[in-house]
């Protein structure tokens, strides 16, 4: 009886299925802002649907931006007393990289350091604390509602270890190798960026290279101080996770008949937790999948700020030397221990 029920409903439903349901373009609003930079960028593209197929529509540039849209930046201190606002301007960059979208024209909103100040120095300067909201705002013709988007600026690391002397990178010594920094942010969640400089010789050239990769999550040790306006972070990096990055980032090529590492940074960067939120539910692969997490307001996406500190040009020891060239991980890359 209940499969005879089953099967009478089945047949008196409809088949057509509209899977273009009406709706308009969400905006999609994406800056991540460091002030060290002296540039500052925010993309504003939009969600789109309609008929046919989706890649051919990621691949037009009228589906991804909007016409005529007014992207703001403003710094306010944290009683809302503005202090500096600025109109970004609409600017073609170098073309995205090859994937679903389009690659051109690459559109963002920009400005500079000599429109909107943001680094900590210009507040010192002044007798300012460094307690600063940072806010964009776009206004997109049509859309009633103003895209926004509130984060504050961030003070830089202090890095002590290792401290300015040192020089060189002992992975393998009795005290593995490890920075540490204070931090007087709150909330604060940190990457670790790595850029090691080497050059391939070739068979009648040499080419200077560049290698990085950044630790993304990094469970630190902390060590909170009385008042809790600093804390103290640790981050102690093993010999085998190291080489192993380190094989991901350099591509085998067989015209290489040797390499030589020159010298390697390490820096600290130190952003707030919406960016490991979004990093985790998007893994920051374009602006589009999902909405899993967002901290724009009448929109989709991604705003804040970070800053970065960091020990430059350091050299690796002999034995770190040796385990390059002969180790497991990374002796098929050819490198020299010298």
């Amino acid at each position: 009886m209940i499969i005879c029920i089953l099967a009478c409903l089945a047949g008196a439903c409809s088949d057509e299925f509209n899977p273009n349901l009406p709706s308009v373009p969400t905006p999609v609003l994406y800056g991540v802002i460091n002030p060290a930079d002296g540039q500052y960028s925010v993309r504003l593209t939009r969600t789109f649907i309609g008929t046919g197929d989706a890649y051919d529509m990621a691949r037009k540039a009228d589906s991804l931006y909007y016409h005529g849209a007014q992207v703001f930046l403003e710094t306010r201190d944290l009683s809302g007393n503005l202090l500096e606002r600025t109109e970004l301007k609409e600017t073609v960059i170098g073309d995205r990289a090859a994937g679903v979208f389009a690659e051109t024209p690459n559109i963002v909103y920009q400005t500079d350091a000599s429109h909107l100040h943001l680094t900590p120095g210009y507040f010192s300067s002044r007798g300012l604390p460094y307690k600063i909201n940072l806010s964009v705002r776009a206004v997109v013709p049509g859309q009633g509602d103003t895209i926004q988007s509130t984060t504050r600026l961030r003070s830089v690391p202090r890095i002590t270890k290792p401290q300015y002397y040192i020089t060189k990178v002992y992975l393998y010594s009795e005290e593995p190798f490890s920075m540490a920094w204070m931090d007087s942010n709150g909330e604060s969640y940190f990457e670790i960026l790595i850029r090691m400089r080497y050059t391939d010789f070739l068979y009648d050239d040499e080419r200077d290279r560049v290698a990085e990769w950044v630790l993304t999550g990094v469970a630190t040790n902390e060590t909170s101080f009385s008042g809790g306006e600093q804390a103290a972070y640790s981050y102690y990096f093993r010999p085998e996770n190291f080489y192993s990055h380190l094989r991901s980032v350099i591509p085998e090529d067989p015209e290489v008949e040797a390499r030589v590492a020159r010298d390697i940074d390490f820096m600290i960067l130190s952003t707030n937790e919406d960016l490991e939120f979004y990093r985790r539910a998007y893994e920051i692969s374009d602006d589009y999948r999902g909405s899993g997490y967002s901290n724009i307001t009448n929109g989709l996406g991604l705003f804040t700020t970070y800053s970065a500190a960091g020990i430059y040009g350091l050299q690796f020891g002999r034995v770190e030397l040796d385990s390059l060239a002969g180790g497991k991980y990374t002796k098929h890359l050819k490198f020299k221990n010298w």
